[in-house]
């Protein structure tokens, strides 16, 4: 495994429960790529601030998440001006009469709809699966499993916000570079009902779950180690070169659990692709999403909003005049002693405070965003999906024509990363995915529960 986010960590482990000798090589000194990471001695991370897009039947398949995870209800509260305009719940019902109560009513169908998708999409064996479908079978699937459902593969994100809310919510549901993709890209992002939790003690937390989860299956940890080229024999990946002058050799396969489009920096790739993938990829890697993070580091502890009946702290959005902001609160579940708000989507710290921060208690602030994730994890890009979750690399266009079924040019080459199908963010679905391609190619029958196909 080139790379150990979380995704690579996933592949790894899903191969060593099939009794094949896995080792990860991370040039950090964890795991977890752009969800790890320490901030002023705080472990949140460099990129995610929040789990909300792992399935439920896959973490229960790893034991990756429980009792880990801070679970807030509601999961998101809205401000405006102040004032508290939507809380997010987790019970649908709760959710629906919350919304139109807001004036939000078309929301909770937005949801139901969200779901009945996920219902079809996974009994259909089109999620767990190392062969993706196109757009067109996983609309035919859809449409016929599903009337309400119907049609959402062949609409636009905006066109189907349209629908059920006004414009001036859809940035608190998706990003703007995504209304011209088609439904599923709306559909990632709002699978499991749009809930999302925070790990106790921040994200450095899930770093260390994804190493103890590793080791207690056998997997081999280089970290601190530097890949500078993959060993390719007789046509076929044999291995790789370390930074260090060392080889690490493999029987079976590379996995490249990097952003895809770095690939091309290796010599022995840059050589071995052909002209016009580089060049799709070199294109891929002009995509810049200018998201950032901002660390606060305050004087004492926050105070963000509570209201009687609320389960914890919720992971806040604040809209000032057009400016949105999202915020966590890692340090009320860190025992660092430091007092941090994270936000993000800002440049430069927000105007007014954060929500529960006065501007007097902020002693420094730190902004992160492309340059940061470039010199970690390789993401040049920004996009926390490495490649965007739009047209045309979605399904079998991901992440790009030819390599969907998570193989590359380069026989014995794989990917498992963010770039993959499905997607990313902190999902673990590809890595899952790309594992039973390297079981099914070598003969070895897949005995994850969550695979459908052929044993």
């Amino acid at each position: 495994m080139v790379g150990g986010g979380h995704n690579g960590v996933i592949t790894a482990v899903t191969l060593a429960r099939h009794g094949l000798r896995v080792a990860i090589i991370e040039k950090n000194p964890w795991l977890g790529g752009l969800a790890s990471g320490l901030s002023q001695g705080v472990p949140i991370s460099l990129y995610a601030y929040a789990v909300g897009l792992v399935p439920r039947e896959l973490d229960e398949w790893l034991g990756l998440l429980k009792g880990l995870l801070h679970k807030p209800d509601p999961s998101w509260v809205e401000i405006e001006d102040g004032e508290v305009t939507l809380r997010w719940w987790r019970s649908r019902e709760r959710l629906s009469l919350e919304a139109r109560e807001a004036g939000v009513p078309g929301l909770p169908h937005l949801i139901r709809l969200i779901d009945q998708f996920w219902t079809c999409y996974k009994a259909a064996g089109l999620y767990y699966t190392p062969n993706p479908p196109s757009p067109d079978e996983a609309a035919a699937v859809i449409d016929k499993c599903s009337p309400e459902a119907a049609g959402l593969l062949e609409r636009s994100v905006e066109s189907i916000l349209r629908r059920y809310l006004d414009p001036s919510w859809w940035p608190t549901i998706i990003y703007p570079s995504m209304l011209q993709s088609n439904g599923f890209a709306l559909a990632y992002y709002l699978q499991n009902g749009g809930v999302w939790d925070q790990p106790i003690g921040g994200m450095g937390s899930l770093s260390k779950r994804l190493a103890a989860l590793a080791r207690s299956e056998g997997v081999t940890l280089f970290t601190g180690e530097r890949v500078t080229d993959v060993l390719v024999e007789n046509g076929r990946a044999k291995g790789v070169k370390l930074a260090s002058g060392r080889s690490v050799r493999a029987r079976l396969a590379v996995v490249y659990s990097a952003p895809i489009y770095t690939l091309p920096y290796l010599p022995t790739p840059a050589s071995l692709l052909g002209e016009d993938t580089i060049k799709t990829l070199r294109r891929l890697e002009e995509y810049r999403v200018q998201v950032r993070r901002v660390d606060y580091l305050l004087s004492r502890p926050p105070r963000p909003p509570r209201e009687p009946g609320w389960r914890g702290y919720p992971i806040i959005s604040y809209w000032v005049q057009d400016v949105g902001g999202e915020f966590t609160f890692p340090s009320l579940y860190s025992d660092m002693g430091l007092h941090i708000v994270q936000a993000s989507g800002s440049s430069k710290p927000l105007n007014p405070a954060p929500p529960g921060v006065e501007e007097g208690d902020i002693i420094a602030w730190w902004e992160r965003g492309p340059e940061t994730q470039a010199m970690c994890c390789g993401n040049t890009t920004g996009h926390p999906d490495h490649v965007p979750l739009r047209d045309p690399f979605i399904m079998d266009g991901r992440p790009l024509p030819g390599w969907h079924d998570y193989t590359t040019d380069i026989p014995g080459l794989y990917h498992a990363s963010a770039s993959s199908y499905p997607g990313g963010e902190i999902n673990g679905v590809a890595g899952h995915n790309a594992a039973l391609r390297i079981l099914l190619d070598n003969g070895i029958k897949p005995r994850t529960p969550l695979y459908r196909g052929p044993k």
